[in-house]
């Protein structure tokens, strides 16, 4: 029989929690978006993943179960996180897949296959990167001028590795690369194959169970870091250090005057939000991810409480750290060569890569980087973005197992190749829905489902918050933080709701596009089709609660709204909840000159409150 539990200690959760730094490549912070970033960590996200993770040990269970047990109407919320995960997956794998690719592909030349104009698949809108600001009149450059411009890097990633597609309907044409004379004889398209190489490695990480998962993780975070410190210090060691400096006084300016007079900094307001955007996607606070990572962590009485604040602090640490790394180069890039650069700082979901595909690739040709350290550039990053595809596939694919196991009998003894089976059976799909993202409109596809799963998630935030205060309170926890945490949770949640409300106003009237080709009216309902998805489940999962228990009308009203009061956590009968044996009083019988039932285990420094039973009449006298 597999091991129903599988821990990770504090250690492996600290160098774990490395992997929402793949967001922060994507999405560059200034000063007063870093600011807001980290008071909304403070005040948004503390509470509720202090919540979820604690429950999640406490109870050892996922967001599903931890629901159907205690707050069943609300256990298709539950499935509408795991849903919303689901679709996340779906276009994040593919966007990860095409950074593993550039890893490659930076060191299949030399000097690198995108740093010229002088190709088959350039415009005239390209210019090399040694042309002036004088001779494109309307260059983007340190200045702020607009142009009709392109870098060769842009013109690569779009017309020559993506090969893109202004018909999104066409959607069964995947690019096929001859860029190159590694390229030459292979005649059919190496985009899929990638995505297959990328979920299979997902697939081995997480076919085994968490135990074995935690432990890959916990070697990929340390990696991960590791080279992309490499790339920083060869950036800090070999380019100009003041170009860098100027560059990061320009990023990290703190400007105030917005709060006390918002016409004299409007930005103020986008800034705010590209802050909270850069949290919220990195950090999966409000998705199903924190209760289970707080079941792998276990339910001792310093990991359920301590587990929280590991995340917290580390996501602090580390979240500046890819902007930090590439400061160097883009910094050289504006100020030696005055080339174009994207470092807008009010971005609109992942639609925004520039810097990643463009203006990184554009640092490492112009500054003449050895391919080494851009090939560990992109390498670092797919190492974090394949951590997060583990983790959130091992999410679902754990409420699944956890969902079967509890109906099914059969299932309890063979989880191991449960989890196997329902891994390889979730890989699979993932891969069918996925294998699109990777043809030649598959950038259209990305961008359409990347504001498709966040537009209505306001409406999640306040549905997980109260579903998860009505746990909360159940549980047998000190008054005083049940009632401090919940009033903080309900007010965390109400501001990240707001925040989501004023995203989705201002995004609603936005067309879905991509280089200023924009999506028809049929992919814009497809769009909203894809939003609402989640939200189909809830009402689903009532009914089907509400069918499956047996009992007359008012009954099934409590079922749903108190859940079952039988205490389902797994106990130890370790001496503080009394065993259903023995009859016997624990004195009369002697081991080894020791009780049978020893007492000593209801000691000051053993007793853990927490874990009493809910039903009262179960409770130990020392409560």
């Amino acid at each position: 029989m597999g091991e129903f539990i599988a821990p990770w200690n504090l250690l492996q959760l600290a160098l774990i929690s490395v992997y929402p730094m793949y967001m922060s490549f994507f999405r560059i912070a200034n000063g007063m978006s870093l600011l807001a970033l980290y008071v909304d960590l403070l005040i948004v996200c503390v509470p509720v993943l202090f919540i979820q993770m604690k429950l999640g040990g406490y109870h050892q269970k996922g967001i599903v179960g931890l629901f159907s047990q205690h707050v069943p109407i609300a256990k298709g919320i539950g499935v509408a996180l795991l849903i919303d995960l689901f679709l996340t997956c779906v276009y994040l794998a593919p966007l990860i897949c095409h950074v593993g690719l550039y890893a490659m592909l930076s060191m299949v030349e030399k000097p690198y296959v995108w740093g010229t104009c002088d190709n088959k698949w350039n415009t005239n809108q390209c210019f090399d990167h040694e042309t002036t600001t004088e001779s494109v009149p309307a260059f983007i450059g340190p200045q702020g001028r607009q142009s009709d411009g392109r870098l060769p890097e842009q013109e690569f990633f779009d017309y020559s590795y993506l090969q893109e597609s202004p018909y999104i309907s066409n959607i069964t044409e995947f690019p096929v690369w001859h860029f190159s004379e590694a390229f030459q004889k292979v005649n059919f398209s190496l985009a899929p194959i990638a995505l297959l190489v990328t979920w299979l490695l997902v697939f081995l990480f997480i076919a085994f169970g968490p135990r074995v998962c935690g432990w890959i993780l916990f070697l990929l975070g340390p990696a991960s870091l590791g080279l992309l410190f490499a790339v920083m210090g060869y950036g800090y060691k070999n380019l100009d250090p003041n170009y860098t400096g100027n560059f990061l006084k320009r990023l990290y300016k703190l400007d105030f005057t917005g709060f006390v007079d918002p016409k004299a900094n409007p930005s103020v307001i986008d800034d705010w939000i590209n802050g909270f955007n850069l949290l919220m996607f990195g950090l999966p606070v409000w998705t199903a991810i924190p209760v289970s990572i707080g079941k792998w962590v276990g339910k001792g009485r310093i990991s359920r409480n301590v587990n929280w604040l590991v995340v917290i602090f580390v996501y602090a640490c580390i979240v500046q750290v890819p902007q930090l790394a590439m400061a160097p180069y883009l910094g050289n890039l504006m100020e030696t060569k005055n080339v174009a650069i994207f470092t807008e700082t009010m971005f609109t979901g992942l639609a925004s890569f520039k810097v990643v595909f463009h203006s990184m690739p554009a640092a490492f040709a112009v500054l003449k980087v050895p391919p080494v350290y851009a090939m560990l550039f992109y390498l670092s990053m797919f190492i974090s973005g394949v951590m997060f595809l583990c983790i959130a596939v091992m999410t679902i694919v754990d409420n699944i197992v956890d969902s079967l196991t509890s109906r099914y009998a059969r299932f309890t003894d063979r989880r191991c190749c449960t989890t196997f089976v329902t891994s390889f059976l979730l890989i699979l799909l993932l891969m069918g829905l996925g294998v699109l993202h990777m043809s030649k409109v598959g950038i259209y596809l990305i961008v359409l489902m990347d504001q498709s799963v966040v537009r209505l998630r306001f409406i999640i935030v306040i549905l997980l918050a109260i579903s998860l205060i009505l746990v909360y309170v159940k549980q047998t926890f000190s008054i005083g933080e049940r009632v401090i945490i919940s009033i903080w949770c309900g007010l965390a949640s109400i501001s990240a709701a707001g925040l989501w409300i004023y995203n989705f106003t201002l995004t609603i009237n936005n067309k879905v596009s991509y280089n200023n080709y924009y999506l028809t009216d049929v992919w814009v309902l497809i769009s909203w089709i894809i939003s609402a998805i989640p939200y189909i489940a809830i009402p689903a999962a009532v009914l089907h609660s509400c069918m499956s228990y047996d009992g007359s009308c008012d009954e099934k009203v409590h079922y749903l709204m108190c859940g079952s009061d039988e205490d389902e956590r797994q106990q130890d009968y370790d001496g503080y909840y009394p065993a259903p044996e023995p009859t016997a009083p624990p004195y009369t019988y002697m081991d080894n000159n020791e009780y049978l039932y020893p007492m000593n285990n209801l000691s000051k420094n053993n007793y853990d409150a927490e874990m009493e039973p809910l039903n009262t009449n179960l409770r130990h006298t020392n409560m």
